[in-house]
C-alpha cells in the first residue's frame, strides 16, 4: 500500500512526458476517428488501363493463397509513375480483413481502383522507388516495407505496416502480400515459445496485440485490441517504476529498451522480458511502439534453482577444502614423524601413500615399551575424513595406552574391538597388532580382518600365514588368537594397509603376490649398493600405486639386526 502514490506518480510522470513530446512535435498527436480522410486524385483514372486480361489469368490468381493484386501503372506529368490503378484482386486479397473496402465492391472487379486511394498511405517514396526499380529491371522487389490507413468496421482506421513483393508481368505489376499460413505459424511460435507481440498507434490510442500476449494477458487468445491503461494494469504494482522509466526513456531517447518485469496473467505473476522500439517514418515524429514480450518464469526459475545449485556447491566445496585441510592436519599431527628404536636391534620405516579421494584412516604404532618390548601395529578405521580420523585416532591412542599393562596381543586385540563397537555400527577397523620380544627374538601378533603380515628373509618374499579374526567393531564379544613368529638376523617384516594391495578389477591374492614381487626386486637393488630399509619402501609405495588411488596406503617395516 506504500509503494501505490510513488507508482501513480510514475504513471503520471510517463503521462507528462507523452504530452511534452507531442507539443515538441516529437510524437504524433492522437486523431479522432470519422473515417479516413478523403483523397483527392489527381485525375480521373482511364478505364482502358484497368482493361480486364484474359478471365484465366483471373482464375490462376485466385488460386494463388496469399492476397494478390494485379496493377497497371498509371503515368504522371513528369513520365513517371504517380499511381497503380488494379485490374484483379484475387479471392485472398478481396477475404483480407484490410481489403479495399466499399471502392472495389462499387467498382466491381476490374473497375480501375487507383491504388492510392484504396490503400491510403500506400504510395511512399520508398514504394514508388520499388516500382519504378521493378519496371525498369524486370526484377522482383521482395519484402517492400509498406503501409497503409485500413478501413475497419464502424468507419474506424487503423495504420498497417506490412511488406509487400513486386513483380513485373509484361508492363503490369503484381503485387503479393504474405501468406496466411505465416500468420498460422506465428502464432504456433508465440504458443510454443511464451511470446506475444504489441504495437500501441500514438494516433489513434489502440493497442493492438498478438493471440500470444493475449494469453500472457489472461485474456482470450481471439482479443485483438485491449486500452492502453487496462494492459499496463496487468504489471504488477512492484515492477510498474522500472517499466515506467523504461518507457519514459524510450519515448525521450527512442533507443530500444530491453527490460524485465511482472505481469498478471493466469496463476502467480509471470516474469516477462520485453523489448520495444518506436516506430516512426525516418526522422519524423515517433508514431508509435512496438514491442515483443516473452514469457521467461520458467527460465527464469531454472536459473534461479542453477545460481542456487552452483552457490550449495560452491559451499561444499569450501567446506569439503576447510574439513581436508583439518583432517590432512590431524593425520599429520597423530601419525608418528618417525618410528625409531634404539638399542633393541631393530631398525625401522615407513611410507604413506594419501587417496585422491580425501585422507583416510590409515594409521600406525611403533612404542618401545617399559618392559623392554615393542608395540607394533597397523590398522585402517573405515570411511574418509573426519570420522575416519577420529577413529583412527582414538584407536591409536587406546592401544599405546593398554599396551603398558603388559597385556598379550590376544587381549589388547579383545579391548581394542569393544572400544570400536561402543562407538556404534559405522565404527570398524581392521588392524595388525604385534608384540616384539628381542630376548627371544619372538613376534607375536593378531589380524583382525586385516592383510597378512610380509616376510623377506635371504632374499625371498612370502606372506606369513595369519589366524584372521572378524575386524574391530564388527563382533562385540570375539576372540583373537596370536600367531608366533621367530625371527632371523637380517629378516624384515612389512605391515601394509589395504589401499596399498586392493584394487576393484584384481584378486586380493594377485595383488599381495605382486607386493611380494616388488618387495624382492628392491631388495636385491639395494642389497648392490647398501641396503637402507627406507628407500626399500618408499620404492615399493611408488611400484604399487595406480595413478589414480581410492583409498591411502601405508608400508611400515622392521629388519631385524644381525
Amino acid at each position: 500500500m506504500d509503494g501505490r502514490p510513488e507508482q501513480a506518480d510514475r504513471g503520471e510522470s510517463l503521462r507528462r512526458t507523452v504530452e511534452r513530446l507531442r507539443g515538441e512535435q516529437r510524437l504524433v498527436r492522437p486523431v479522432e476517428p470519422p473515417g479516413p480522410p478523403p483523397i483527392v486524385p489527381e485525375e480521373a483514372l482511364d478505364p482502358e488501363l484497368a482493361r480486364p486480361p484474359d478471365p484465366d489469368l483471373h482464375h490462376l490468381l485466385d488460386a494463388v493463397p496469399q492476397p494478390a493484386v494485379l496493377a497497371e501503372p498509371v503515368p504522371g506529368a513528369g513520365g513517371g509513375v504517380r499511381d497503380l490503378a488494379a485490374v484483379i484482386l484475387n479471392e485472398a486479397a478481396v477475404r483480407h480483413p484490410f481489403h479495399p473496402g466499399p471502392a472495389y465492391q462499387e467498382a466491381g472487379a476490374g473497375g480501375g481502383i487507383s491504388l492510392r486511394e484504396a490503400y491510403p498511405g500506400l504510395w511512399t517514396a520508398a514504394f514508388a522507388d520499388a516500382v519504378a526499380e521493378v519496371l525498369r529491371t524486370g526484377l522482383a522487389a521482395r519484402a517492400v516495407p509498406v503501409r497503409w490507413r485500413a478501413v475497419l468496421s464502424g468507419g474506424r482506421t487503423r495504420l498497417r505496416h506490412e511488406r509487400v513483393t513486386v513483380h513485373r508481368l509484361g508492363r503490369r505489376l503484381l503485387l503479393v502480400w504474405p501468406d496466411d499460413r505465416t500468420e498460422q505459424i506465428a502464432r504456433a511460435a508465440q504458443r510454443i515459445a511464451r511470446v506475444g507481440w504489441a504495437e500501441w498507434g500514438l494516433r489513434d490510442g489502440r493497442l493492438d496485440i498478438s493471440p500470444g500476449l493475449a494469453v500472457l494477458l489472461g485474456l482470450p487468445p481471439d482479443t485483438a485490441v485491449v486500452p492502453p491503461g487496462r494492459a499496463l494494469r496487468r504489471v504488477t504494482e512492484t515492477a510498474r517504476p522500472a517499466l515506467y522509466q523504461e518507457l519514459d526513456r524510450l519515448l525521450t531517447t527512442g533507443a530500444d529498451i530491453d527490460v524485465l518485469t511482472e505481469l498478471y496473467g493466469v496463476g502467480r505473476p509471470r516474469r516477462i522480458r520485453l523489448v520495444a522500439e518506436v516506430v516512426r517514418e525516418e526522422d519524423g515524429p515517433v508514431e508509435g511502439l512496438r514491442a515483443v514480450l516473452q514469457d521467461v518464469t520458467e527460465l527464469s526459475e531454472s536459473r534461479r534453482r542453477l545460481r542456487e545449485q552452483e552457490e550449495e556447491t560452491e559451499r561444499q566445496a569450501r567446506r569439503a577444502d576447510a574439513e581436508h585441510h583439518v583432517v590432512q592436519r590431524l593425520q599429520e599431527a597423530l601419525q608418528p614423524h618417525s618410528a625409531v628404536l634404539t638399542g633393541l636391534g631393530v631398525s625401522t620405516a615407513a611410507a604413506y601413500r594419501p587417496a585422491e579421494a580425501g585422507v583416510g584412516g590409515d594409521w600406525y604404532k611403533v612404542r618401545q615399551l617399559p618392559d623392554g618390548q615393542v608395540l607394533l601395529a597397523v590398522g585402517d578405521a573405515r570411511g574418509h575424513g573426519l570420522d575416519a580420523v577420529a577413529l583412527m585416532s582414538m584407536l591409536r591412542h587406546a592401544l599405546a595406552g593398554l599396551a603398558f599393562t603388559g597385556a598379550l596381543v590376544e587381549s589388547l586385540g579383545g579391548w581394542l574391538n569393544r572400544i570400536a563397537c561402543d562407538e556404534g555400527d559405522e565404527a570398524t577397523a581392521t588392524a595388525v597388532v604385534a608384540r616384539y620380544y628381542p630376548g627371544r627374538r619372538l613376534l607375536r601378533w593378531i589380524c583382525a580382518g586385516h592383510p597378512p603380515p610380509v616376510l623377506l628373509r635371504d632374499g625371498r618374499v612370502e606372506p606369513l600365514e595369519a589366524d584372521v579374526g572378524p575386524p574391530l567393531g564388527v563382533l562385540p564379544e570375539v576372540s583373537y588368537r596370536a600367531v608366533e613368529t621367530y625371527v632371523r638376523p637380517g629378516d624384515t617384516v612389512l605391515l601394509y594397509t589395504d589401499g596399498l594391495v586392493e584394487r576393484r578389477d584384481q584378486d586380493i591374492d594377485v595383488r599381495i603376490e605382486a607386493l611380494c614381487a616388488a618387495v624382492r626386486k628392491h631388495a636385491v637393488r639395494d642389497c648392490a649398493t647398501g641396503p637402507d630399509l627406507q628407500e626399500l619402501v618408499d620404492a615399493v609405495v611408488r611400484e604399487m600405486s595406480g595413478p589414480l588411488s581410492e583409498d591411502d596406503a601405508t608400508l611400515l617395516a622392521f629388519r631385524f639386526d644381525r
